[in-house]
């Protein structure tokens, strides 16, 4: 049995998630990255979202390299955006909107459709796979209510509140956190840091987030607006009933494709 930490192993990206974790862990969870709105609203649609698809125009002046090269059918985006919200400005105002409330609001069928259109959103599906059909619906029902769009690839402010409170609920004081590439590695003991302390501890790379027991993992990898929770059956069962989080359990063929089972 392969060791997920010592062989640098952690993100499940290929095969079932709970295989993956077998030997750790026998519980998994999808955690959405929430969708949010600030006290102080904005008429920019535009800053409702931290990416930008560029006009080949604007990515020339942004990135002066693209000048010297032939002009293609390139999507490049931008993450420059002043108007999105400081992670401050999150932490203190801002109020987590679901997934299943945008489901709803959209007019979508599932979790599955909501993550294909931000899948959508940032140029991260293949010709063949992008829906923005899918992406149009969310941007209408999203700019009706000012409501901001999560970042992939990161874990987001209101979702490491959550993580910080999780830690202190199972009495997991002693954190350990390792960044993409395992190149950084540090501990934290949370008895000494406040909540945004915590939060603003974890760097934008940093995607391995457990307690320095092993017993409670938390992960997401650059191209994902979810992240996975990891522990055993016992834990997870009260995590869920905390409501910390919004998403779904992973069952024995849930994979980091879920969206495009046939089964979700």
């Amino acid at each position: 049995m392969s060791d997920i930490f010592k062989d640098e192993n952690i993100y499940p990206y290929q095969g079932k998630i709970k295989e993956h974790f077998k030997g750790f862990y026998d519980a998994a969870f999808i955690a959405f990255i929430p969708f949010f709105q600030i006290d102080s609203q904005t008429n920019n649609k535009v800053s409702l979202k931290k990416s930008k698809l560029l006009s080949h125009e604007e990515a020339v002046q942004e990135f002066e390299f693209l000048k010297d090269l032939p002009k293609a059918n390139r999507q490049i985006y931008s993450y420059k955006n002043d108007e999105y919200p400081s992670n401050e400005t999150i932490f203190l105002k801002g109020k987590a909107i679901s997934w299943n409330k945008v489901v709803t609001g959209s007019g979508f069928t599932d979790y599955a459709e909501l993550n294909k259109a931000l899948r959508t959103s940032i140029g991260a599906l293949s010709k063949n796979y992008t829906r923005p059909d899918l992406l149009e619906n969310l941007n209408a029902f999203t700019d009706k209510k000012s409501i901001y769009h999560p970042t992939e690839g990161t874990f987001d402010m209101l979702s490491k509140a959550s993580i910080y409170r999780t830690f202190q609920f199972f009495r997991k004081p002693q954190i350990v956190i390792t960044d993409e590439f395992y190149q950084q590695t540090f501990n934290i003991d949370l008895d000494k840091l406040s909540e945004f302390e915590f939060c603003d501890q974890i760097n934008f790379k940093d995607y391995y987030i457990y307690s320095a027991d092993f017993e409670l993992l938390f992960t997401v990898e650059w191209d994902s607006f979810f992240f996975i929770i990891a522990t055993d059956s016992k834990k997870m069962e009260q995590l869920i009933e905390s409501k910390l989080f919004e998403g779904f359990l992973c069952n024995d063929e849930t994979d980091h494709h879920w969206d495009y089972m046939d089964k979700k």
